[in-house]
């Protein structure tokens, strides 16, 4: 080699092994110190885990793109960094540790869940589908590798109407900076608690494959660094239910979400259906046909939404207000066919033994308007339906998004207390409007129109006691609930009760 080149190389060596370092560090630290690719959607205590130390700056990045990848709480791991922090922000660490470190390997699993009644409102958190829901499988965890099996049905508790799953199954390795994954996973979009108008864990989670930055570091240059840190999140997947009218639809989604500030998160996500049934199939022009109005019409069924949360501590106190803007199959700002969340939550410590408390008040609004904040101007029926695709933002009979569907409002008061050993109890007041009176006119006279909850209006009111309880590698989960009224055909109170455990290793 010339001696020009060695002395070019020699220079550049210092660059190179920094950019390989920045490269090869996520997937080093999946080899060493983790045993879960992500933390997953369905638990509440994990979620108020990483809340609380969210708020304290003790993870990096936006926290609203579940499931959340494992180098977002790469900090956790470094010693110095819980030096001197409250006891309660030290047990949250060590519980969020416990659940994404283990031995590494093949390892058994399961998860069984049974219901008087599956709930009408979901959550956040994890409950039965059906009456019985049963899964169980196996865990495999290599260096970059993570991978999840699981075989399961929903059925009536008498065995009747019996259904085979995969949920929960999925494939992971890390590429760099890049997690690519597949599989049926849960995913959030959002900073709700109760709800989510783009994406929750409301439907049976689909077949998808996907790729999400594994660490949501800032970007370099100065162009792009008033960003902050960042998250990207990209999945293609197939809604291939028989029952569909439009069957093996496609959907995409593209989520972008950022830190410009201290505290504040903001996210924008599309997205998309294509194909399917008797629509053009043109994947491309799905992908890039961003106006979709009456006059300029596309083969698509579209959906955007704008996110806004702020954390702020005042001493111990966490304040964060929050705010989702749902924008369904059209121009992103005339004519938006907007729909609505806002929420706010508090959070602190319970004396101080490790004890940490939350409240948090949510209110959601399917009830779409022409555009932004013009509320005089309603829209019966336009959230989550679609002329071209019949079946809408819906799969496998629920919403992709809000669990009460279209044309509803929920709002929802949550209270929760975690203690020292991880047991959370929790209180929550539902008041519930399903449907109205011009989406039921519609629906009855055969619209594509409609509500998939209710054929009729109905408002519920429901009050929730729940406890978690993990003891070694289980965890318990009880639930009872009350409700004065019951979505149509059905009426009357009723009462409730689901319980669950889970095998964790």
């Amino acid at each position: 080699m010339p001696t020009t080149d060695v002395t070019h190389l020699a220079r550049r060596l210092p660059n190179i092994r920094r950019r390989l370092a920045w490269i090869l560090a996520p997937s080093l630290l999946a080899g060493t110190a983790t045993a879960s690719p992500w933390a997953d959607v369905g638990d509440r205590t994990l979620r108020s885990d990483i809340e609380m130390l969210a708020a304290h700056h003790l993870i990096d990045g936006p926290i609203t793109t579940w499931p959340i990848p494992v180098g977002f709480f790469a900090r956790l791991r470094d010693s110095g960094t819980l030096a001197g922090q409250p006891e309660h922000l030290r047990l949250a660490a060590d519980r969020l540790l416990a659940r994404l470190d283990g031995p590494s390997g093949l390892r058994p699993a399961a998860e069984f869940r049974i219901a008087s009644d599956p709930n009408l409102i979901r959550d956040f958190g994890a409950v039965a589908r059906d009456e019985a829901d049963l899964r169980a499988g196996l865990d495999y965890d290599g260096n970059t590798f993570a991978a999840r099996l699981r075989v399961g049905a929903l059925t009536r508790i008498n065995g009747d109407q019996s259904r085979f799953t995969l949920d929960g199954s999925y494939a992971s390795t890390l590429l760099g900076n890049w997690q690519l994954y597949g599989g049926w996973i849960d995913k959030w979009y959002g900073p709700g608690y109760t709800s989510s108008l783009i994406l929750s864990n409301n439907s049976r989670p689909f077949p998808k494959i996907g790729i999400t930055r594994n660490s949501p570091g800032a970007f370099e240059t100065k162009w792009l660094s008033w960003l902050g840190a960042w998250q990207l999140d990209f999945y293609v997947g197939l809604l291939e239910e028989d029952a569909r009218l439009e069957s093996n639809t496609g959907v995409g989604s593209l989520r972008f979400a950022f830190m410009p500030a201290t505290g504040l998160e903001i996210a924008i996500t599309r997205f998309v259906q294509f194909c399917g049934g008797g629509n053009n199939c043109n994947p491309l022009e799905a992908a890039f046909a961003i106006n979709n109005t009456d006059s300029d019409r596309n083969n698509s069924n579209d959906q955007a939404t704008i996110e806004v949360k702020y954390t702020r501590s005042f001493n111990k106190v966490v304040f964060s207000p929050y705010a989702q803007f749902l924008n369904d199959d059209t121009g992103p700002f005339t004519h938006s066919y907007t729909s609505y969340l806002g929420g706010l939550n508090w959070a602190g410590p319970w004396g101080d033994e490790g004890t940490q408390w939350s409240l948090t008040a949510e209110y959601t609004d399917s009830r779409a308007t022409l555009d932004w904040f013009t509320f005089g101007k309603r829209l019966p029926g336009f959230a989550y339906n679609n002329d071209e695709y019949i079946d809408g933002f819906r799969y496998r009979g629920r919403t992709l998004g809000f669990s009460l569907d279209s044309d509803s409002v929920l709002f929802s008061l949550t209270g929760a207390l975690t203690d020292r050993a991880g047991r959370q109890y929790r209180v929550s007041y539902y008041n519930a409007q399903i449907n109205t009176q011009e989406l039921a006119a519609l629906q009855a006279d055969g619209s594509y129109r409609r509500n998939s909850v209710s054929a009729q209006p109905v408002q519920i009111d429901q009050v929730e006691g729940g406890i978690s309880l993990p003891w070694n590698r289980l965890l318990f989960d009880l639930a009872v609930r009350w409700q004065d009224d019951q979505p149509f055909p059905k009426s009357g109170a009723t009462v409730n009760v689901e319980a669950g455990v889970q095998l964790r290793f």
